[in-house]
């Protein structure tokens, strides 16, 4: 398949469901963006311990560990408390708090949205406040453990120097004793050693914020705008649709436009009926420009029977009309029943069974049906030598198919027709029966033209 063609298929056969859907969401787009309440944003800048994150990996953990903190349902509840909001504090979390951080740094931006620029930076402050507390509060108890542990070891310490003095000018029976002792305090000033490396360890690990700017809230509404919300709801309607699309032609392909169905089945276009009103004067001008065809079709195929053979079996009776209309025009004659086409009589010298098919197709047709057309013809050795198509409106023209098309007009007269005899007087004579002429090409007019 072809670019232009599957641009035809889909875009050309398919245009109504795509601005339908595009329209559709677009609209709604537009009706959802103009109806909701404006967003006030409050932002407040931290610093996270650590300066600078060596990967990528560091500094979304400090954001993470700072989201974390932030979005705790206890301190969103202290928060909205605290600027008269009410409400489940999860869902705010979700949805109004959020956490940036600027480029692979420890630098974060702490974002808070509501429908009020100041109840924006009192959740913000707040939220900001309640983890520099969190944070720098367990700094301080590091400190005040430090603390401690440094007292005990400097008086254990102290201890083991009195001893180890006293060691030197003890007499022999003291010494056992004193050594007894110093040995016995190894073990606590080694553990207290090291509980201090662990902690001041801890202590360097332990995440701490510093705050860089206070919460301020956005002079202007935050969220999309009415017509990038429109832009961005067409886009999808677009995708979908295209996507809808692609699936129905899957499933039933269609081929359209009257060159399209003529070259699905490997024949010329004939000629195309644009009205299904045959009596008007558009409908007799493509009738006899197909007629033309037609001729030179019966020219070349000499001894030959001319099939109008509609892809629909329920267009048998539009193709019945077809083929009077067109032999009470041009007095070119065309077969539209199959049977009578094959049980022509043996005496018919000159003309064999097989006829030549002349298609009748709508512009838009299912492609499997024009398969089956040809896969018949190829089976009953029947060639398909052109095309007639004509155009059809759905749920309009259904009935005025199964008709036959429409009549505005009494049947055409048939295009030589002896008029009655009139009572003439014997002594005028006889004269010769006169002859209806509508102004078709007969053959004796063919040949008599220059």
């Amino acid at each position: 398949m072809r670019i232009d063609e599957a641009f035809r298929r889909m875009i050309g056969g398919y245009w109504w469901l795509i601005g339908l859907l595009v329209l559709v969401a677009s609209l709604g787009a537009g009706v959802y963006a103009t109806n909701q309440d404006l967003q006030y944003q409050a932002s407040a800048r931290v610093q996270m311990s650590g300066g600078l994150a060596s990967t990528n990996v560091q500094a979304d953990a400090a954001t993470q560990w700072l989201q974390g903190v932030i979005t705790t349902p206890n301190t969103v509840r202290h928060a909205m408390a605290a600027a008269g909001l009410e409400g489940d504090p999860t869902p705010f979390a979700t949805h109004s708090i959020v956490v940036n951080r600027v480029g692979v740094s420890t630098v974060n931006d702490v974002l808070v949205t509501t429908g009020n620029a100041d109840r924006s930076v009192i959740v913000a402050n707040s939220l900001v406040q309640q983890a520099l507390k969190y944070a720098n509060t367990a700094h301080q108890s590091d400190a005040v453990k430090m603390t401690a542990l440094d007292h005990q070891i400097s008086r254990f310490t102290k201890e083991r120097d009195g001893l180890i003095h006293q060691l030197a000018a003890a007499a022999p029976g003291a010494v056992l004793e004193l050594q007894a002792r110093i040995a016995a305090d190894a073990p606590t000033l080694t553990d207290l050693l090291r509980q201090r490396s662990d902690l001041v360890l801890a202590a360097s690990e332990r995440s701490s914020i510093g705050l860089l700017d206070p919460a301020t809230a956005s002079s202007d509404p935050v969220g999309p705008k009415v017509g990038q919300l429109v832009a961005l709801a067409g886009l999808a309607a677009l995708i979908l649709a295209l996507g809808l699309v692609a699936i129905l032609e899957a499933l039933h392909p269609r081929v359209r436009g009257r060159r399209w169905v003529a070259a699905e089945l490997h024949a010329p276009l004939l000629g195309h009926l644009p009205t299904l009103d045959l009596g008007g004067p558009r409908g007799a001008r493509a009738l006899r420009e197909f007629g033309g065809a037609a001729a030179v079709l019966a020219a070349r195929f000499t001894g030959r029977p001319l099939l109008l053979l509609p892809v629909e079996r329920k267009h048998d009776r539009w193709a019945a009309r077809v083929c009077a209309e067109l032999e009470a025009l041009t007095g070119l004659h065309v077969d539209h029943a199959p049977d009578a086409t094959v049980a022509r009589p043996a005496e018919d010298v000159g003309r064999p069974a097989d006829p030549v098919v002349i298609v009748l197709s709508p512009t838009v047709e299912a492609q499997r049906r024009l398969e089956e057309l040809a896969r018949t013809a190829a089976v009953m050795d029947w060639p398909v030598v052109g095309v007639l198509t004509f155009r059809r409106r759905w749920l309009i023209d259904r009935q005025t198919l199964a008709e036959g098309g429409r009549v505005h007009r009494p049947p055409i007269t048939p295009l030589t027709e002896v008029t009655p005899e009139i009572p003439v007087d014997p002594a005028d004579g006889v004269p010769e029966p006169r002859r209806v002429d509508h102004g078709a090409l007969s053959s004796h007019k063919m040949w008599r033209m220059p």
